[in-house]
């Protein structure tokens, strides 16, 4: 299975979507760290608590010096992130798993280092893809996602949108 460790951005869009539970279907072992968790508020961290509790969701604790040193590391020898993204770059690379963020000079520099970073819309894809979410929900979820972030490629949203509606139209799930 694939390990993704995923940034707070992604669970708080996700909630707000109403998606989290479906994301959790996804074949993949899902992850977030600490700090990220202790990151969000009362009304984000419940659905998320939801995951946790379920057994869908693990919270890596961070509880070695040496884990520590390496996020202090990468924090320092980073421009404009938090510890909290830190940990989560850190956690990806040390158990080689993908990261899912919508955090731009996250993304960027945990590329650079070669790790694989993907972001919602990939999500969407793959939702779509495991057939966890029908191409009329997808749409209706991928433009709220918009109406709630949009910083995210426009382009990328409808050509996603103009596909499902193709999709829809042709009666495939």
């Amino acid at each position: 299975m694939k390990i993704v460790i995923n940034d707070a951005n992604i669970l708080i869009d996700l909630a707000k979507l109403d998606l989290l539970d479906v994301f959790s279907k996804l074949p993949f072992d899902l992850y977030t760290t600490d700090f990220v968790y202790e990151e969000l508020n009362e009304e984000q961290k419940s659905p998320v608590s939801v995951l946790y509790k379920n057994g869908y969701l693990k919270i890596i604790e961070t509880e070695e010096t040496i884990d520590f040193q390496n996020i202090s590391e990468l924090l320092e020898s980073s421009s404009g992130l938090s510890f909290e993204d830190c940990s989560v770059w850190y956690y990806s690379k040390k158990l080689s798993g993908t990261l899912l963020t919508g955090d731009g000079k996250l993304r960027k520099q945990v590329s650079k280092q070669g790790i694989e970073v993907r972001g919602i819309i990939y999500v969407f894809d793959e939702l779509v893809k495991e057939s966890l979410v029908e191409f009329p929900i997808a749409i209706e979820k991928i433009k709220q996602l918009f109406q709630l972030n949009n910083r995210l490629p426009k382009k990328e949203i409808d050509k996603r949108i103009e596909h499902w509606e193709d999709k829809k139209m042709l009666g495939n799930k």
